[in-house]
């Protein structure tokens, strides 16, 4: 039995030995063959085509193959082989393989793919074809090749917005100020003057934007090259001029080049402009020989106060005449902002509801912007004091016919300006016997003293106006103030005695006031000023409405009693109010804030004020209100008058604890205590 054991452990190890020689047989040394692939599906015969940026996750393409056959029937991997045409594949690109035998070659996949050997924006002619592929020992198998022409793009983001900047450009390197360009597809368009050897950039946006700077553009124009700095801007090297930028991200080409319409070649310093269109009924709709030439302001910036209509269509010409030189809307009608020359624009569309507005045109930026009108006030004797940024506004006021407004001046000096933010055309008095209440505008920049010579702010009412006698502006500073005057009311028609009113801020004035059953009234601006009176605008058809050009009618009171009169001196409108009971309420610390618990105070019917006498702590803090329970209703002290704004500052205790008469009268707008 043993010598049996040791026969089969032999026998054993004799086949283990035979199986390793069978397992270490050499590899075969010829590849096996197999049927390779043939196309099912295929693109258009001789395909010609540019792809683009915007359509990279669209399908350019479907493929399909049969499969590849080996005699092991072993696994097969399938790749997409791009080469140039001609060179039989000596050296291709491959897409990542596939294990199906089909597939989509989308846009931006076969981008990327011919980005790694061709330059954008060049067309050039591949092939096509599948190889088929298992292992090292197994021969690769290939389908026919397809051949079609691509251009591709170069892969960078189309932007939704593109602004250009620079030092070319009239705004600058900083790109705060960037201007917009018109988009069109993949193409921006932008009209401006641009400065030799100056450089510039874009960005999609004004601040902490994609730049596109030079290499983002596969091809540029021959006044173009490489600024060489770390920002990667371009330089311009042509002549300085007006020129046509377009960024054509299509073809991923940036050229500039000058625009001319027939034999004229746009300059962004024409010798004259003129406002044309529908847009005011002072105005012949659409004939350049009748319409008005803009001011020139400065080298290419042309500007023109008029009245526009809603509805209103206007373009701006370089002759008065319909002829080569003409700007609108860049791309078509509306109101965008960008300029565009003759045969690239369309009219001006705007709503401007018969008020009064500054257009302007800047070819140097190629813009144009239409802004109610307004004239800016800064200097040392403002609440802006000289920053120009800050520059208090004076809103034109048709009812006027001026610029006017309700301005805090103290000591100092002060002038106008024409744009916020611009020390470009300020105006100022003409010579230094002005007379202080106001005279002519000039150009000269003389300052304009205050009339007020406290440190404390006193309000008055500025106002300037174009005078067409003189072709000149002119201004007055008078006394803020406004009266009541009129046999229905305590004042009777003493125009130098009238019952005043509280300002109420924005323009607007307020008081609350006995009237009579009869007779009629008006507001006036300036004591003892006949020509400073408001009345009604239309008694029959516009009740409500003022009118500032004198004479009758005189607005009719509204009954006996007491009433609350508001006057609207922006809006030239008049409101009346019958109020119930005449009183006065004083609410705060001596008695608590709560609105509907103030203490009355008592009508003194012949001295026409109201009366209180109270106990007040130092520090006591109030206000006198005319209708118990509004907090509108407030009266407070501001620019050393009695004053109807609303908010702080409260009253405060005047000399300390003690017992006070307190007299408040509206006629003459005062509050006086007096220390029992």
């Amino acid at each position: 039995m043993k010598n049996i054991k040791y026969l089969l452990v032999l026998m054993l190890a004799v086949f283990a030995f035979s199986c390793e020689e069978d397992f270490m047989t050499p590899p075969v040394t010829s590849i096996v063959e197999g049927t390779a692939p043939v196309w099912a599906t295929t693109p258009p015969a001789d395909l010609d085509t540019v792809l683009f940026k915007r359509y990279e996750n669209e399908t350019l393409f479907s493929l399909s193959w049969s499969a590849a056959t080996y005699a092991d029937k072993m696994g097969v991997r399938y790749y997409l082989q791009v080469d140039t045409k001609g060179s039989n594949f000596a050296n291709p690109l491959e897409f990542a393989r596939v294990s199906a035998t089909e597939m989509n070659v989308t846009i931006g996949g076969l981008n990327t793919l011919l980005l790694q050997r061709y330059t954008p924006a060049e067309k050039v002619e591949i092939e096509l074809r599948i190889r088929a592929g298992a292992n090292e020992d197994l021969a690769n198998l290939y389908t026919s090749a397809l051949s079609m022409k691509v251009t591709p793009y170069l892969d960078v983001p189309v932007p939704a917005d593109l602004f250009i900047f620079g030092t070319a450009t009239p705004v600058g390197a900083g790109s705060s100020n960037a201007l917009a360009t018109m988009k069109d597809g993949d193409v921006f368009l932008k009209y401006l003057k641009l400065t030799k050897d100056g450089l510039f950039r874009f960005s999609d946006k004004t601040s902490d934007g994609y730049n596109y700077n030079f290499g983002k553009f596969a091809t540029v124009s021959s006044n173009i090259s490489a600024a060489g700095d770390n920002d990667g801007n371009f330089k311009f090297t042509g002549e300085t001029g007006w020129y046509e930028v377009k960024a054509d991200f299509t073809n991923s080409e940036l050229s500039i080049a000058p625009y001319m319409q027939g034999a004229t070649t746009y300059t962004f310093d024409p010798a004259n402009v003129y406002l044309v269109g529908d847009y005011s009924d002072a105005v012949a709709g659409w004939n350049p020989e009748n319409s008005p030439a803009m001011i020139k302001k400065s080298e290419g910036v042309f500007s023109l106060e008029t009245t526009i209509k809603d509805g209103a269509m206007l373009k701006f010409v370089g002759q008065p005449s319909w002829g080569d030189l003409d700007w609108g809307n860049l791309g078509g009608d509306g109101y965008d902002g960008i300029i565009g020359p003759k045969g690239k624009n369309g009219n001006i569309t705007f709503d401007g509801g018969d008020k009064t507005y500054f257009v302007t045109l800047d070819l140097n930026k190629g813009t144009y912007k239409i802004e109610e009108a307004a004239i800016y006030l800064v200097g040392s004797a403002t609440e802006a004091d000289w920053n120009i940024d800050n520059a208090i506004e004076l809103k034109w006021r048709p009812g006027h016919n001026a610029y006017m407004g309700y301005v805090p001046l103290k000591s100092g000096d002060f002038k106008f300006f024409p744009v916020k933010g611009s020390w470009d055309n300020g105006m100022g008095r003409i010579n230094d016997s002005e007379d202080p209440k106001g005279g002519s505008l000039g150009g000269e920049n003389k300052d304009i003293p205050s009339r007020n010579t406290s440190s404390d702010y006193k309000l008055y009412r500025i106002a300037v106006w174009y005078d067409t006698s003189a072709d000149s502006y002119k201004y007055s500073v008078l006394d803020a103030e406004m009266t009541l005057v009129g046999d229905a009311t305590p004042a009777g028609w003493s125009i130098d005695n009238g019952f005043n009113l509280v300002y109420a801020g924005d323009g607007k004035w307020v008081t609350y006031v006995d009237m009579n059953a009869s007779g009629g009234y008006k507001f006036f601006y300036e004591t003892g000023n006949w020509n400073s009176g408001y009345k009604e605008f239309d008694a029959a058809g516009k009740p409500g409405e003022l009118s500032l050009e004198g004479g009758d009618p005189n607005i009719s009171t509204p009954g006996e009693g007491y009433y609350k009169l508001m006057i609207d001196t922006y809006n030239m409108t008049y409101t009346k109010e019958l109020i119930a009971t005449r009183k006065m309420y004083l609410v705060g610390s001596p008695n608590g804030w709560n609105i509907n618990a103030g203490i009355e105070m008592t009508w003194d019917d012949t001295n026409k004020e109201w009366t209180l006498t109270a106990n007040l702590s130092d520090g006591d803090a109030f206000k006198i209100f005319a209708e118990a329970g509004n907090w509108d209703s407030g009266f407070k002290f501001k620019y050393g008058m009695l004053n109807f704004e609303g908010g702080d500052p409260n009253i405060s205790t005047p000399n300390g604890t003690g017992n006070y008469t307190i007299r408040f009268s509206l006629a003459k707008r005062t509050l006086t205590f007096t220390k029992n």
